[in-house]
């Protein structure tokens, strides 16, 4: 029967980890049956045929389950056919499934993933055209934009790559002079499009791919490389260490609600497994977002939660990935992951969900190198800071009043005209903010602290200014509320006429704050609400407006940033709080790039 297999070119391709037998198919297709409920008679089933200088093991039958739209009260059965195939060709193995999957046992023992950079060199070849691509932002950040899905005849002529080193691409389909083909790295999957094949078909194709696979050399496009670059693990500085690790609670997301083969959160209550509903999934994800802290202790890498020393898990980096050996979280201790498609408690794959986000590589790694990150099983790198910090370093202006400030507004008394000295709102109406239009927007539904306009430079610009007080510090502690802020925003700066009705009568009123009500006009500069109103209009339909994003604050030092790049290039690893507060900013300046909007920090010398 197997003569009638008729499938989409597309297919999982593996390294292999251990030498396949006869054994140890038959042991996976009596596995694969004792998991289904109710299996029929094997349609067909062949295990190891030769085949065109390849070996093929394929088996497919019909199984009972659940129908996925009625409660199990129901007491509904649907019966569906499943078939798996595998194709052993030299080092490599393609897997062809529908209905069925490999057992995770199976996976660990004798397969591998292919790397990144192979999959690459073997689809996104220089000839490519890319048609769409799905992106993943390498910061752990929650104010970052965390994914991104582009698609376009020619997206090498359409999008911007100001920030494309910090994205890692997902997947994506190219057309190249053989086909179209689509690829998602991170699982191995390769597909072309064509007209559907059977199973001698599928053998020649997968052979096909599966040598363009072990291609050790091969020129990728240069549209791809404008991304993070994938890089051996075996290639990391012995000096180079892990510094945080956060959970990639999007990824598993989607494979809770969005996959095509989603699994389930379950926990034990009396005895019996209980699947978690939709707000418990919601509440388990948000509790586990923040990023972990990697502390090394030389015998292991620990595991620590925010402002809590003691040890939570241990990372362990191999030679080929990096794992979550342990990790202990209160959060997610007693919960469990199935598939959904078996009957709850009854997946012989289930697994507690710390194993699974390790086995499905649903984390991300930073590093002391700032330029380095592992995401969904495989290291990256971001080559626009190969060299240092420059890329960072142009983001921050210098402003040496702000060495004198003493506070972020200072203290208010009735009739007081401006803000206090040395304070850091005094220091952007008197010497940052260079607008002619400046307004007040502190308090109550704020956009930012300022909002400036430039009415008389060409192009005219929109800046929004967030203003922060601190000591000197490199902590990301002092940052997490201004970028929060300031990346919501991005989206207000085009001043929405809608929204600002409502802003232009509450600035007519004088500033009060600490339930002091001062003299301090919300309109500084600009003139009256009438002239104010009427550049708004116009700089607001003005087509090439710049618009531009300041976080002002204190608390930072230049020089000293600058030192801490100037120490990693010889050698001398970043503190873990200043690789926090590293990729904070920079998903700040991503965010802004994404925007079109410029992004600063404006900071002591």
């Amino acid at each position: 029967m197997i003569q009638h297999l008729d499938i989409n070119r597309a297919g999982y391709f593996f390294r292999r980890k251990r030498q396949l037998t006869n054994a140890a198919i038959n042991k996976l297709f009596v596995d694969l049956r004792a998991a289904a409920e109710e299996p029929t008679q094997n349609l067909f089933r062949a295990i190891r045929v030769t085949s065109n200088g390849t070996k093929y093991s394929a088996i497919c039958f019909s199984f009972a389950r659940e129908v996925s739209f009625l409660e199990p009260a129901a007491g509904a059965i649907e019966r569906i056919f499943g078939f798996l195939m595998l194709i052993e060709c030299r080092d490599y193995v393609a897997l062809f499934k529908s209905g069925l999957d490999l057992p995770s046992s199976f996976k660990s023992e004798y397969l591998e993933k292919v790397g990144h950079g192979r999959v690459e060199r073997a689809i996104a070849t220089n000839e490519a055209t890319f048609e769409k691509l799905r992106l993943r932002n390498m910061s752990v950040s929650r104010q970052a934009l965390r994914s991104k899905s582009l698609e376009a005849r020619d997206l090498e002529n359409t999008i911007a790559t100001t920030s494309a080193s910090r994205f890692i691409p997902q997947g994506y389909s190219v057309k190249r002079p053989d086909g179209v083909y689509s690829a998602t790295p991170s699982t191995g999957r390769i597909s072309e499009r064509s007209d559907r094949a059977g199973h001698q078909e599928m053998i020649a194709w997968a052979k096909r791919i599966i040598t363009s696979l072990e291609a050790d050399a091969g020129e990728v496009s240069s549209f791809i490389r404008n991304f993070a670059r994938p890089l051996d693990l075996s290639s990391l500085n012995q000096d180079t260490e892990p510094t945080y690790v956060g959970i990639d609670v999007i990824g598993l997301a989607e494979n809770i609600f969005d996959a095509e083969e989603r699994v389930r959160l379950v926990r034990t209550e009396n005895g019996q497994p209980v699947e978690l509903d939709k707000d418990q999934v919601e509440a388990t994800l948000e509790s586990i977002e923040s990023p972990l802290s990697i502390v090394d202790k030389g015998d292991k890498l620990r595991i620590t939660a925010p402002g809590n020393p003691d040890e939570i898990g241990n990372l362990k980096v191999g030679k080929t990935r990096v794992s979550l050996a342990t990790l202990d979280l209160a959060e997610i201790a007693g919960i469990s992951v199935e598939k959904c498609s078996t009957p709850l408690g009854a997946d012989p794959d289930a697994k507690p969900l710390a194993r699974y986000l390790d086995q499905n590589d649903l984390f991300t790694v930073l590093f002391s190198d700032l330029a380095l990150a592992y995401i969904n099983g495989s290291l990256f790198r971001d080559e626009a800071l190969v060299g240092g910090g420059e890329t960072f370093l142009a983001h921050l202006q210098v402003e040496q009043s702000l060495d004198n400030a003493d506070s972020e507004k200072g203290q208010f008394q009735a009739n007081q005209t401006e803000f206090a000295a040395n304070s850091v709102f005094r220091a952007v109406v008197d010497v940052i903010a260079h607008d002619d239009v400046l307004m007040c927007d502190d308090l109550g539904d704020e956009w930012a602290d300022f909002i400036g306009l430039s009415t008389g430079t060409n192009p005219v610009m929109i800046s929004f200014y967030h203003a922060k007080h601190g000591d000197q510090s490199l902590s990301a502690s002092k940052f997490h509320d201004a970028v929060g802020q300031a990346i919501k925003n991005l989206g207000r700066m085009a001043l929405p006429a809608e929204m600002t009705a409502a802003k232009l009568e509450r600035w007519d009123d004088m500033y009060r704050n600490d339930g002091v009500q001062t003299a301090i006009s919300r309109l500084l500069r600009g003139g009256a609400r009438p002239d104010i109103e009427e550049k708004m209009d116009s700089v607001r339909t003005t087509p090439d407006v710049l618009q531009r994003a300041f976080i002002v604050t204190s608390s930072l030092s230049r020089n000293q940033v600058q030192q801490v790049f100037n120490d990693a290039q010889n050698g001398v690893a970043p503190p873990p709080y200043f690789v926090q507060l590293y990729w904070l900013l920079m998903s700040y300046f991503s965010a802004c790039a994404e925007m079109g909007v410029r992004g600063y920090v404006v900071c002591r010398p």
